[in-house]
């Protein structure tokens, strides 16, 4: 039997599968946007029934999250998204003038790849297949190793729907080999136009993205600040809520509450009441004894469990409907762990006096580790909402709502998304929410116009040019005359 190791196996896999996404990439070059938008239509009609099975194998396969709160996000997400994308036109003429010219045109980069996180496999994949078939690309998705075997499940399903759709072969591939040395090679490949990061910061980090524009998108570590304004026990509530949806999994879910000092008696009763457990010293040390592999380092193990597994396997109890566990701190230590990402449900707690003192501790937080891309206040003070908005660090701020949801597009005015650009963090070219529009770019075309002012230049030369014949036939007139 002949063995070949998998690091050789994934670069040879990566060379064909960009060389094959190049390929059918100049065959999507013929497609229009009516032709693209029906195959989205016929993958969001497909893969719809199939949901229910991608989703429990992620869980069975990742051991994270809440089956009951993925197919809740998936109701709720996938008909927005579908509605936002109907009607919308990404490439192709985009403006004409008066006179029926096109004036912009929207052209796709061509190859996407993809770098998978570990969490929301399904719905991540997803979203990035149908934005970069809605904007005429073709799209290399990229597993973590732990999570091939869903995605490869993921991709046999997709694939079929949009061979039958039409869509050409190699237009959506995926990795089956996943080793650093192919995803290297991918990401270096002449042919890759553009990647898509999704909260693996390693290949950023080591400089492994090779002159190529990198859209990064993680999960970040949100600030949350409630101040005397606000409804308290709506903003408590809310704050656990999101920070427990599907075990802390979903982007921007809020990692550190900021409570004015006048209701901060009052936030913490409320989220005590909404399922919040304030853990003593002992537990919290036992917590993070269990909790990271090093200083910087989460045990993977960890993620996306529920509060009562992460106290149970950290040598505590606490009772069966705590949805959040809360570290209360006096203020930021430089060597505190609870600052770095956390995909649990784990929250920090922060007493402040005042808006002031909550503004700057949010940039401090924000900027502790660089992992913080969206912040949310609650407060019904404009004035405070606008002093936060124009100080903060990041690329999205959510007035009186869960982060998590609202920083999705759920119930907010923020574009429908799973990818939340990283520029803030200092990863990629991209804060805002990144949409199909952002994986092309647009053609403008300019007509010229009659120049008013070369035309009186043209006359000036030619009263100039009738002046000069004056002066000779004058001169000649007058030599004739001497000469008599």
């Amino acid at each position: 039997m002949q063995f070949v190791d998998k690091d050789l196996k994934s670069v040879q896999e990566a060379r064909i599968l960009v060389e094959s996404a190049r390929d059918a990439h100049v065959l999507l070059k013929e497609y229009g946007q009516q032709d693209l938008d029906r195959v989205i239509d016929k993958l969001m009609s497909g893969i719809l029934i199939e949901i229910p099975e991608l989703v429990d194998l992620e869980i069975a396969e990742t051991k994270a999250g809440v089956k009951q709160d993925k197919l809740k996000l998936f109701e709720e997400f996938l008909p927005i998204l579908e509605d936002k994308l109907k009607n919308q036109k990404v490439i192709g003429s985009l403006k004409e003038n008066s006179k029926n010219q096109i004036e912009t045109i929207g052209v796709s980069l061509g190859v996407v790849a993809v770098l998978l996180p570990t969490e929301n496999i399904i719905l991540n994949s997803l979203y990035a297949t149908l934005i970069a078939i809605k904007s005429g690309n073709t799209v290399i998705l990229v597993p973590q190793p732990r999570t091939e075997k869903v995605v490869a499940r993921f991709y046999s399903k997709v694939a079929h729907i949009c061979k039958e759709a039409g869509l050409p072969q190699g237009a959506i591939g995926y990795m089956e080999n996943t080793a650093d040395e192919g995803v290297t090679q991918i990401l270096a490949h002449p042919d890759t136009a553009i990647v898509i990061d999704i909260g693996v910061p390693k290949y950023f980090d080591n400089n492994q993205v090779v002159n190529k524009p990198m859209i990064y998108g993680g999960t970040g570590s949100t600030p949350v600040f409630i101040d005397h304004t606000a409804d308290v026990a709506q903003a408590a509530k809310s704050v656990v809520d999101s920070r427990s949806f599907d075990n802390g999994l979903l982007p921007a879910a809020e990692q550190f509450v900021l409570a004015e000092g006048v209701v901060s008696n009052d936030v913490k009763a409320h989220m005590k009441e909404s399922g919040a457990y304030f853990m003593s010293d002992d537990e919290e040390k036992k917590l993070l004894g269990s909790l990271f592999l090093d200083e910087d380092h989460v045990n993977p193990l960890f993620t996306g469990q529920s509060a009562v597994w992460l106290a149970k396997h950290s040598g505590f109890s606490v009772p069966e409907d705590t949805k959040v566990l809360v570290s209360e701190k006096p203020y930021i230590f430089d060597e505190n762990p609870f600052t770095n990402e956390l995909k649990c449900p784990i929250l920090t707690f922060y007493v402040e006096p005042d808006w002031m003192h909550a503004c700057e501790k949010c940039i401090r937080l924000l900027k502790t580790k660089r992992n913080g891309h969206t912040l949310a206040i609650y407060s019904t003070d404009e004035n405070v909402i606008n002093e936060f908005a124009l100080k903060k660090p990041v690329g999205r701020m959510i007035v009186n709502g869960p982060a998590s949801f609202s920083s999705i597009g759920l119930n907010s005015t923020l574009p429908v998304s799973l990818i939340l650009g990283g520029l803030t963090t200092g990863r990629g070219f991209i804060s805002k929410n990144v949409v199909a529009e952002d994986l092309t770019y647009q053609r403008d075309i300019g007509y010229t116009k009659p120049n008013i002012r070369n035309n009186v230049q043209v006359q000036e030369v030619t009263q100039e040019r009738d002046i000069s014949a004056d002066k000779e036939l004058l001169a000649k007139v007058l030599k004739k005359i001497m000469d008599q």
